[in-house]
């Protein structure tokens, strides 16, 4: 992870320089900018007009908004995020910043005065009446109005910055902020090597980015927080803090590389994937010289594929650009590898979730060409209500699928998951079948299912094409001629045993007997005698002489030939039938129920509908 964050900092380093040495904000592409006007000379300083202009990314050096200012720190610069609801939050962090900017630069104490608290409160505390009073200065009146009128150019529409000019110039040009920049310039390093009130450098030895010996060595270079030196422990250094250079020296160099990887990361390449946030980190396969250009190549195509939280749930998007990803990373043609970073971050805590690494374009590609494949078949197509009620859709399949099966609280097995297929690794076909026979269970219990069985036979085919999930072949005697085994021939990874095949065609019988009961009943008794949809080999045996029973009943039996294709199946498959398990045995049986409907023949229909 770290030795590919280096070379793709050395790549930025090599083709772009540090172009961004204040560590601005490059994201943000558009704002509505707030801007309170002073003047300043040495004996006097007052606020002047509020003025508004639209952000321009071109502009960033001037206006210097910083990025990553979180919790209770602040920028370095007088330049802040504002909203309508937050103005006086706003103008307490600018009292913070100048506040240390006057430290800097006592001439900057006048201006910093402005935005005391007290005076602030002073100001607002007066009334019109006051400030209209001949004998209140210029200087509280103008005061009094800039308070009282920021919240008149806050947009709704758009993010909302707010910055100062002093004697008409931004931030950036002002000469009174020249030493706060040579001040920030200096202490960027600083960082690397100071914190906790603590100095840990080290001196002459290997860095362990590099390889190479170097004069000093930082020892909080920690480009994200993989470890804290709060804590004594029995390593290196003992995360004593003056002594964490022991643990993981960096040297400037390499410092600096990884900074500017970590900003080429946040730009582009931090994306949002079904709860959880990851990195895209792309690598060469060998040290090629273009290789810049495809990095070029990659960013431009993420920017416009970009999935927010908000639209998390737009399951016709997200399938989209899901698809737009993979086959932007698939024409690489194996010139590069791709590492998926799974992370959570927040407030100062960095932890790591998940890593798929090096990944290649062909591997890209081939779960494409199993999407494709797996896709075209009949019970995945033209399926109502899939997206939106009253409209038909096809199914594809996308990793928002596993999630159906493994939720937020599963949210580790999906990541496990989703790498295994990324990183071609096998995956235990047990566990996947639990999760989605608990899923099926408790969707049954709630008539509540929603197309899941299609998405739970989607996402097994897709693990079967990619030969991820073991394909056990069991006892297959039984041969048939009719419209079951012609289902069966297109699913022989499937039905690759005569038990599977009895108890999914027990489960389209036992449909069967619920939808003629809910023609003459409106109700579905029968429900009662599927034990929640948890069923083993002893419920399976018993269901079809009691749905032969409820069908003779209501004098509506034209299922024999389907009754005689199980009587045969299940004295074939018996003994292997008691040797499965209840998730297996309820999954084959769920899907022979929701597919009931594809065998039913004209007559069979007509007699149903006769009841």
């Amino acid at each position: 992870m770290i030795n590919k964050l280096k070379m793709l900092g050395e790549y930025v380093q090599k083709n772009e320089g540090d172009n961004n040495s204040f560590n601005l904000n490059n994201t943000l592409e558009s704002a509505n900018v707030i801007v309170l006007n002073f003047f300043l000379d040495e004996n006097d300083c007052y606020f002047k007009e509020i003025d508004i202009y639209e952000y321009d990314k071109a502009k960033r050096e001037k206006v210097l908004l910083i990025k990553d200012v979180k919790g209770n720190k602040v920028s370095s610069f007088p330049t802040v995020f504002i909203d309508a609801k937050g103005i006086d939050k706003s103008l307490k962090k600018l009292n913070r910043i100048l506040k240390v900017c006057k430290l800097i630069n006592p001439k900057l104490s006048s201006l910093s005065h402005l935005f005391n608290k007290d005076y602030l409160d002073w100001v607002k505390s007066l009334d019109d009446a006051e400030v209209n009073d001949q004998q209140g200065s210029l200087f509280e009146k103008k005061s009094y109005n800039y308070l009282n009128k920021i919240s008149d150019f806050v947009s709704q529409d758009n993010s909302n910055l707010c910055t100062i000019h002093i004697n008409g110039e931004y931030v950036g040009d002002s000469k009174y902020f020249q030493p706060i920049k040579e001040n920030y310039l200096t202490s960027i390093d600083k960082d690397y090597y100071e914190k906790y009130s603590t100095i840990s450098l080290g001196e002459r030895i290997h860095c362990y980015t590099c390889g190479c010996v170097a004069k000093k060595l930082y020892g909080f270079c920690s480009t994200f927080k993989f470890y804290s030196a709060n804590e004594t422990a029995y390593i290196a250094g003992g995360f004593q803090k003056n002594k964490t250079w022991k643990n993981y020296p960096v040297c400037p160099t390499c410092a600096n590389y990884l900074r500017l990887a970590k900003e080429k990361l946040n730009g582009n390449l931090n994306r949002y994937f079904y709860g959880n946030k990851y990195f895209l980190i792309p690598t060469p396969t060998l040290d090629r010289g273009d290789f810049y250009e495809n990095l070029k190549d990659i960013e431009e195509d993420f920017r416009d594929i970009a999935l927010s939280k908000k639209e998390e749930s737009n399951q016709q998007l997200r399938n989209e650009l899901e698809e737009d990803i993979f086959e932007t990373l698939a024409s690489q043609k194996d010139q590069a590898t791709f590492t998926f970073f799974f992370y959570k971050a927040s407030n100062s805590e960095f932890k790591i979730l998940q890593e798929a690494e090096d990944i290649l374009p062909s591997r890209f590609q081939k779960i494409i060409d199993a999407k494709k494949k797996v896709e075209n078949f009949d019970e995945f197509l033209n399926l109502r209500g899939l997206y939106k009620k009253g409209e038909s859709h096809n199914l594809s399949f996308n990793f928002g699928i596993i999630k159906t099966f493994f939720p937020s609280s599963f949210n580790n097995d999906f990541l496990d998951i989703t790498t295994k297929i990324l990183k071609d690794q096998k995956i235990s076909k047990t566990f996947i079948t639990h999760q989605i026979s608990e899923h099926l269970a408790k969707g049954f219990r709630n008539e509540a299912l929603y197309h899941d069985i299609e998405k739970a036979m989607i996402f097994l085919k897709i693990l079967y094409e990619l030969n991820l999930i073991e394909h056990t072949k069991g006892k297959m005697e039984i041969k048939m001629e009719n419209k079951y085994e012609d289902y069966f021939k297109n699913h022989p990874e499937f039905y690759d045993a005569d038990w599977k095949k009895a108890v999914f065609l027990t489960g389209v019988l036992a449909q069967n007997v619920m939808d003629i009961q809910y023609q003459n009943r409106n109700a579905t008794p029968f429900r009662s005698r599927l034990n929640g949809l948890k069923l083993d080999s002893r419920a399976i045996k018993r269901l079809l002489p009691e749905s032969i029973e409820k069908l003779e009943q209501y004098k509506s039996n034209y299922y024999y030939e389907l009754e005689e294709s199980i009587a045969k199946l299940m004295e074939s498959g018996e003994p292997e039938l008691k040797q499965q398990s209840v998730d297996e045995i309820s999954f084959y049986f769920a899907i022979g129920m929701n597919l009931n409907k594809q065998f039913k023949s004209k007559k069979e229909t007509e007699g149903e509908n006769n009841e």
